[in-house]
């Protein structure tokens, strides 16, 4: 029996229950979420590279038109004079005039290239490239093109089969695509290549002697640029070639590796304890030795040295001080190995520069009319082409007059700059204009109006005037000394003998 002062306890509502979740479940749930988020964003950057490459291909082929290509073109009537005047030219008129022999077509797509590529910072090979592959993407392989859009495959996987299917004659290529694309949709990258590798040489009509013969035919090198005073060296050889010049080196290292590292490191001062190196630092060391101080079986390479030039504050050489050096056509480098190059130089120029602005306000005996002299100071200036985003060297580039000679442009160091061939060209053949400011301070205008500004690599000041000559100089005769009238001239008188016991 129940007491009445006692109430019962309520019933539960089911509708309201929820169980707690279970923390594991939660996790999986939320990775689930977070990797289909990064997943959408991945395809949408696919996404945004194909509509990249069309984009590409809209520019170029809109360059390509006749009405637009010759209004890119800047010096039409220059061509059109050296057509006339060909009998009639000296050598270097001849020389002058095949300068200017870019057509429409190229000044046209050089002109949108150049464009492009200071808009975005990047070098106008990367767009030449993008180019290529966005027309490749858009006409040789459309199925391809597709899936980069809809985010199926990421770029590097088209980059991978357009490289596969440009090594195809064009009658197999399509096959290829169909056959291949299915495996980009569900394989890595790495795997991708090996799998579209093997699809091709299966398709491949030709044998592997006449591909081999094709492939040599692209053989180079090449060298690249790596952070902290770093750098790599590309080989493009043939697979035998490059797997036994590495197995040399290689057992090279090994070797030394075995007999207890016997040499010091590059710069290690002798007095200290030699560290042990690692057999990566020793193929790397056996590299460079064999590829600095090597000859070729036919005695190439004797005696031969690559030059370079190095700017080195002169406290830093004397070892009072750590700034870093600068390498041309590179940057900074450490002290320690700026002060080893020095100390194997077989000459130095002197830098005179202002001690709190750092300008360099002379080089050596640089003079104005020295063209030798003229050339090394607007080197050391400028280091590298001054066009926007141009990083080729000046030591393989053309020094141009800013202003042009032929309209009057002064020979001097406000109105010379290097430029390397290819933007040599451009800046006279196209719609692309330059001033250049005291200092060397160049202000570029493209043609579509946007202004781009390149400073020199090292601030200079003006080069030294020559200085007046000192010495015996040919007299002129005065003009009113003639047969006609002869000018006075005082009567010489013979000087007395010496006696014979002089009072001295």
């Amino acid at each position: 029996m129940s007491s009445p002062d006692v109430a019962p306890p309520p019933a539960s509502d089911d509708d309201d229950y929820s169980p707690k979740p279970n923390l594991d479940e939660q996790v999986r749930v939320e990775l689930a979420q977070i990797t289909e988020e990064a997943a959408a964003e991945y395809r949408s950057i696919a996404a945004a590279e194909a509509r990249y490459a069309a984009k590409l291909v809209e520019l170029q082929e809109w360059s390509e038109q006749p009405q637009v290509a010759s209004r890119l073109h800047g010096d039409l009537e220059g061509i059109r004079a050296a057509d006339q005047n060909a009998a009639t030219m000296t050598a270097d008129q001849a020389r002058a005039a095949a300068f200017t022999r870019w057509g429409n077509p190229e000044v046209a797509r050089r002109t949108v290239v150049s464009e492009l590529a200071c808009l975005i910072h990047v070098a106008e090979r990367t767009v030449e490239r993008r180019m290529d592959q966005g027309r490749a993407l858009s006409y040789t392989a459309p199925a391809t093109f597709d899936a980069l859009a809809a985010g199926q495959i990421s770029y590097r996987h088209a980059l991978a089969l357009l490289e596969q299917l440009d090594t195809l004659p064009m009658e197999h290529q399509a096959a290829f695509e169909e056959a291949v694309l299915p495996h980009a949709k569900r394989l890595p990258v790495g795997r991708f290549i090996t799998k579209a590798h093997r699809l091709r040489e299966k398709l491949h009509p030709e044998s592997i002697v006449t591909r081999s013969t094709q492939a040599l035919a692209q053989r180079h090198s090449r060298w690249e640029a790596a952070a902290d005073g770093m750098g790599w060296l590309h080989w493009y050889g043939t697979a035998h070639d490059t797997r036994a010049a590495y197995d040399r080196i290689n057992a090279m290292a090994v070797s030394l590796k075995k007999i207890g590292d016997p040499t010091a490191e590059i710069g290690q001062d002798p007095a200290e304890e030699l560290p042990t190196r690692t057999l990566d630092q020793l193929r790397a060391d056996v590299t460079r030795a064999l590829l600095l101080d090597g000859i070729t079986p036919d005695g190439m390479g004797a005696g031969i040295r690559g030059t370079v030039m190095i700017t080195v504050p002169v406290l830093t050489l004397l070892g009072l001080d750590d700034e870093p050096a600068t390498l041309e056509g590179y940057g900074p480098i450490s002290p320690e190995t700026a002060r080893e190059i020095a100390g194997h130089a077989p000459s130095f120029t002197r830098l005179l520069t202002h001690p709190e602005t750092g300008v360099v306000l002379s080089l050596g005996k640089t003079q104005h009319k020295n063209t030798k002299a003229m050339k090394k100071w607007l080197r050391v200036r400028d280091e590298t082409c001054r066009f926007p985003g141009c990083a080729r060297p000046a030591v393989t580039s053309d020094v141009d007059h800013t202003d042009p000679w032929a309209d009057g442009g002064r020979t001097d160091s406000d109105n010379l700059a290097h430029l390397c061939e290819p933007h040599h060209r451009l800046k006279h053949l196209s719609q692309w204009r330059v001033t250049q400011e005291p200092g060397g301070v160049l202000l570029w205008t493209s043609p579509g109006q946007r202004s781009y500004r390149t400073d020199p690599a090292n601030p200079m000041g003006p080069p030294r005037p020559r200085p007046p000559t000192v010495g015996p100089t040919t007299r002129k005769r005065p003009a009113d000394d003639s047969y006609l009238l002869p000018r006075h001239r005082p009567k010489r008188h013979p000087t007395p003998p010496v006696p014979d016991n002089p009072p001295f």
